[in-house]
């Protein structure tokens, strides 16, 4: 039997090691997504407690709430989102800043009647906008009847003390104030769990902070709600590129 010196086999041990490691590296590198954001949202929409819209294919049917004062079906919503960490390729998203308003309109698997204007906020760099705006287009597939675009400074602050949320733009045009719900416990907030976020894969819970007051004007749309649903809620959400403008 062929014995092979012992210092020849160690050298082969050790680039049997490396071609392993190197193998291993290059599977992880490729198994990376394109883009992976954790984010946190001040949100509160037109509906009472809690969101219908989670559990059904069209909106509220809000009898003499609309603009023309008759029964009309839309959810009007801000969601107002922090990125806590993330990336889309090369470009790094954390602590960018969006606020989006919106209509889902009367049915979102068409699009009917349904309004976007997404806002960026001045520090949010034009990669990371086209970045983000890939990343959302994805975590809202809704083909939108009317979408828009911007910048607009705002503030956002969650404070678990005062158990107030507040989002608000600098030009006044949007803004939102959140109170947390008391539940049994005073040392525990009230969450709905196992609930899935548009389509994120995974979040900590709807945390129940009710909105005290609700507003946003801009690109034609106008609305004010006090007293409706509201939450807090942190999201993560991964996958592939598909816009070829943030390429």
């Amino acid at each position: 039997m062929l014995r092979l010196p012992r210092l020849i086999l160690l050298s082969l041990l050790a680039l049997a090691a490396s071609l392993i490691y190197f193998n291993s590296a290059a599977q992880e590198k490729s198994a990376k997504p394109d883009f992976d954001m954790t984010a946190s949202y001040i949100e509160a929409c037109s509906c009472d407690m809690f969101c219908p819209c989670y559990f059904n294919t069209h909106s509220t049917n809000h009898m003499d709430m609309g603009e023309h004062k008759m029964d009309e079906h839309f959810c009007r919503a801000n969601l107002v989102l922090k990125v806590d960490k993330g990336y889309y390729k090369d470009t790094k998203l954390d602590g960018a800043k969006v606020w989006i308003a919106t209509d889902l309109g009367s049915d979102w698997s068409t699009g009917k009647d349904s309004w976007l204007v997404v806002n960026f906020d001045p520090a949010v760099s034009k990669e990371q906008q086209a970045a983000l705006a890939d990343i959302l287009g994805q975590l809202y597939p809704i083909p939108w009847q009317k979408k828009a675009a911007g910048t607009a400074a705002f503030t956002w602050n969650v404070n678990t003390k005062t158990g107030v949320a507040h989002a608000k733009m600098n030009d006044g045009k949007g803004e939102v104030i959140l109170e947390k719900v008391g539940g049994n416990s005073p040392d525990h907030e009230v969450v709905i769990t196992n609930l899935k976020y548009w389509g994120a894969q995974s979040n900590n819970g709807f945390r129940m902070w009710k909105s005290k007051h609700e507003a946003f004007e801009g690109d034609g749309h106008k609305f004010s709600y006090d007293g409706t649903n509201g939450f807090l809620i942190t999201i993560h959400f991964s996958g592939s590129a598909k816009a070829a403008s943030a390429d």
